[in-house]
């Protein structure tokens, strides 16, 4: 069993993840909930996973003032949460906020920087004069002032953040794909292999396993093409 892949349980239904949850969880240990599930199923199908021995990556990318994400943290603790997400363009004191929440928990925050699905044109689009590499940069910096161990970001600045950033901290990439995989709605990804390779912590999978007609042999497969057997 591996923890280092984190499959995006991206369905509609609780019996659908529930499955999934079921079959995969011999090979992998945490399970990602992001808005399409948990805003169907709520916080009961949270403690649902739970109960079924796996850990659980809350992606619910909040931004908001500092106390309401910070109360929002709390419930996600209350829910024995590995993994939840803040957006770091949320602020120093909002960042602050959420650390502060999961003081003394097994909860991690994990600090979402530019989203996998811009690029430096749809980021001027917005308003920003940056690249996206500088953009995840600055971001990155200011989640680890705020005491945030943890970063979402492209495979693509892995390598730039680990120069940038003294602090040890924990890396999550998500839309990865399998090497034989295309990109499909994301801009700025790696495979699977080369994302770890560059020094990513965790890969967030989504449809190369959950659209498999197989998704034992897709989880097996992948396993195998990152060697993490």
């Amino acid at each position: 069993m591996t923890d280092k892949l984190i499959l995006a349980l991206d369905v509609d239904r609780a019996d659908e993840a529930l499955a999934l949850v079921r079959l995969l969880k011999p090979y992998l240990q945490l399970f990602k909930v992001g808005n399409q599930l948990f805003t169907r199923e709520g916080p009961a199908f949270v403690k649902a996973l739970r109960a079924e021995g796996v850990d659980i990556f809350l992606d619910q990318k909040w931004h908001d003032i500092p106390q309401t994400v910070a109360h929002a943290v709390t419930s996600a603790v209350a829910l024995d949460v590995r993994y939840v997400t803040v957006h770091a363009s949320g602020g120093l004191e909002m960042l602050q906020a959420a650390q502060a929440a999961v003081k003394g928990s097994r909860t991690e925050i994990l600090a979402v920087t530019v989203l996998t699905s811009l690029d430096d044109g749809a980021l001027r689009q917005i308003g920003f004069d940056r690249t996206a590499a500088e953009q995840v940069v600055r971001l990155a910096r200011l989640a680890v002032l705020a005491g945030v161990h943890g970063l979402v970001c492209s495979p693509h600045e892995i390598e730039l953040i680990r120069q940038q950033i003294q602090e040890p901290v924990k890396l999550v990439t998500p839309g990865v794909r399998s090497g034989k995989d295309g990109l499909q709605d994301q801009k700025r990804t790696l495979s699977a292999a080369e994302a770890l390779q560059r020094g990513a912590n965790h890969l967030v999978i989504g449809r190369p396993i959950t659209k498999a007609s197989d998704p034992v042999a897709a989880t097996q497969a992948l396993i195998a093409e990152c060697a993490l057997t």
